[in-house]
């Protein structure tokens, strides 16, 4: 089994890392990374895909790489969808559209909204409640995976895909108001953890370079909360999963 993830502030990952510990002969892989090295061969019996969920859909770096994808037409395909309190049921039906097989089993996560940009982020204890009322659930569906279980319906995007859509191809230059203050230490975590290669280190401080797909990763991982969206981050809190470490997003 290989789970793909795409993971900005660790709730995917920590979904991902605990279905690894549950089941055996299971590999994750990083979407990015997967991307970058461009790895789209993948010829598994059981193929799984975990993603925070972006303005209601795929987040674009996994678009764009399960459009690329090639996988066993009768692979058994899960999906989970992470989310800040809404639906899914969007990004299992952009994979269902992108894949020469239907998903097979899925799961909707919901967590607390991390979205620096719009809102604030949770703190620890509410983020470690979400978890926790969730952990149930999640486990149940681990379940449900090792049995190979199928569970199938017909998603729907409705009115999510046009508002998707406009979100993805044309709010172009995400990244727009991006700066970085004086607190910059030139770790380079901003630089590493970006899914695609947007951020580039002049005099050891990050720039950013048009391809921003809005994740919202290098304002959570910075450790001095250096960089800002203009000035309306300045007095946010950031936002990492309680049991995931800056270093494994790298």
């Amino acid at each position: 089994m290989k789970i793909f993830y795409n993971s900005a502030t660790g709730n995917s990952l920590y979904v991902a890392k605990t279905i690894r510990d549950k089941i055996n002969d299971c590999e994750l892989i990083s979407i990015s990374k997967a991307l970058k090295e461009n790895k789209l061969d993948i010829r598994e019996d059981v193929v799984g895909f975990i993603y925070p969920i972006h303005c209601g859909g795929l987040p674009i770096a996994v678009n764009e790489f399960i459009s690329k994808l090639k996988i066993n037409e009768d692979a058994y395909v899960f999906a989970v969808g992470v989310t800040g309190g809404g639906g899914a049921d969007l990004s299992f039906s952009q994979i269902n559209k992108l894949l020469p097989t239907k998903i097979s089993n899925y799961c909707t996560i919901k967590y607390i909204s991390n979205y620096t940009r719009a809102s604030r982020s949770p703190t620890e204890k509410r983020a470690k409640d979400a978890i926790k009322e969730n952990e149930s659930k999640l486990l149940q569906f681990i379940e449900s995976l090792k049995k190979r279980e199928h569970n199938v319906k017909d998603f729907k995007g409705g009115i999510g895909n046009l508002g998707y859509k406009m979100w993805k191809d044309y709010y172009k230059k995400k990244d727009k108001n991006f700066n970085v203050n004086d607190k910059c230490i030139g770790c380079k975590m901003c630089e590493k953890v970006c899914p695609v290669d947007n951020i580039i280190m002049e005099n050891n401080k990050p720039q950013w370079s048009g391809k921003c797909t809005d994740c919202m990763a290098c304002i959570n991982i910075c450790p001095k909360e250096a960089i800002n969206i203009g000035k309306s981050t300045i007095k946010k809190s950031r936002y990492l999963n309680p049991y995931i470490k800056r270093e494994e997003l790298l």
